[in-house]
């Protein structure tokens, strides 16, 4: 039987209801009909049931999965049936199976599993983005990225580190902080030390890093901002915070370069989110990344997946097994 999560309202975990879908049909022209294997848990899934993002309701909750091709509509050519395949944006993945636009697949290489690619396919992406698109990043540049231990920062942390850049990186905890320096990034910070710019700027002999990657929000914005040189490049993609105030014209007068991107931005063409997915898969491959061992719960516990989120009990990525 086919299930999907969905939401009628806004709020906490709770509004959250696993209901019974409509059977699967056979796919229209350009669908594909893919039977979920594994279900991404992104944060941006807290906020668009919270209410933080505004959606139409009723929402068919989730935007991230990977699994198997069951059928193909009229003109699909880049999957057949029994490939595997994963997808980053599109809501109703916190279900069993379901239709999907074959444009917005992906084909999985053999040596990605469906787990693997539902825990780290958007933030593989996401780390892309924020790595080739937004900036380009330089070996040498030296970086500061917040949040390092979470599913985006992690990967970012660990590929800017394979890109040659040097990397400083903050987490919120002792047991992130520890976790973060197994991976041999060059030094780990106290995300909540008051005098974080000014440790950033003695380990960069009082220049400032070339880029903040800010995952963070308020609590962390202001020392981003003290942290970064002038002309500096600050990639603003995370307020698990809260919003933090920002002061363009300051921004403006030490010519730093901000930015608010969204991956869709730079992975909305096909041609594109084919490139980025082979740049990421091949990190993958090559190890960039580790052995990704996401958290799992099962479908209906998803619930406890958004609270677990919001306590800030995970480290690295999570996904729900249908």
């Amino acid at each position: 039987m086919n299930q999907h999560i969905r939401i009628t309202e806004t709020g906490q975990p709770s509004v959250m209801r696993l209901e019974a879908a409509p059977a699967i049909g056979r796919p229209g022209p350009g669908q594909v009909h893919l039977r979920h294997e594994a279900i991404g848990v992104n944060f941006v899934d807290t906020l668009f049931r919270s209410g933080a993002f505004k959606v139409p309701l009723p929402l068919a909750m989730g935007v991230e999965a990977a699994g198997v091709v069951v059928a193909v509509g009229e003109g699909v050519t880049t999957v057949r049936p029994g490939d595997r395949a994963a997808y980053f944006f599109s809501f109703g993945a916190y279900a069993t199976e379901r239709l999907i636009d074959a444009r917005q697949l992906v084909k999985l290489p053999d040596e990605v599993a469906s787990d693997t690619a539902a825990a780290a396919f958007t933030k593989g992406l996401t780390a892309w983005m924020m790595l080739f698109g937004a900036h380009r990043l330089q070996p040498g540049e030296t970086v500061l990225v917040h949040a390092a231990a979470g599913g985006v920062g992690s990967m970012v942390a660990r590929w800017a580190k394979a890109l040659g850049a040097t990397v400083i990186a903050t987490a919120g905890s002792a047991d992130k902080l520890a976790l973060v320096r197994s991976w041999g990034v060059d030094h780990v910070l106290d995300a909540g030390e008051p005098r974080l710019a000014e440790q950033v700027r003695t380990l960069t002999n009082g220049r400032g890093v070339d880029v903040v990657y800010e995952l963070v929000g308020q609590a962390t914005f202001a020392q981003s901002v003290l942290a970064l040189r002038d002309g500096g490049h600050l990639i603003h993609v995370g307020n698990a915070s809260g919003n933090p105030v920002v002061d363009q014209a300051a921004l403006a007068a030490r010519g730093i370069r901000y930015v608010q991107p969204s991956t869709g931005q730079y992975v909305g063409e096909r041609q594109e989110l084919e490139r980025a997915s082979e740049a990421l898969f091949a990190a993958m491959k090559d190890g960039v990344f580790g052995e990704i061992l996401p958290t799992r719960y099962r479908l209906q516990d998803a619930v406890q997946a958004h609270e677990d989120i919001a306590a800030r009990r995970l480290s690295g990525a999570a996904i729900l097994l249908p």
